[in-house]
């Protein structure tokens, strides 16, 4: 990764609900794009530029 970009990863639902990721392919090849649900978003990079996007956000507890 090139040390001045972030990149950014979102979570479909399905990935947290399936633990075979054969199960979780099929999950998402058999839904809708517009139906997919998200959840979490991972943000990773240099702490400035990450803190620059989410600011003083709090973690989940």
């Amino acid at each position: 990764m090139d040390r001045g970009h972030c990149f950014v990863a979102d979570m479909p639902a399905a990935a947290q609900h399936t633990r075979v990721y054969a199960d979780y392919l099929a999950t998402v090849k058999e839904t809708r794009a517009e139906d997919i649900d998200y959840y979490p978003v991972s943000i990773v990079g240099p702490r400035n530029r990450v803190d620059k996007i989410v600011g003083r956000l709090p973690l989940m507890p």
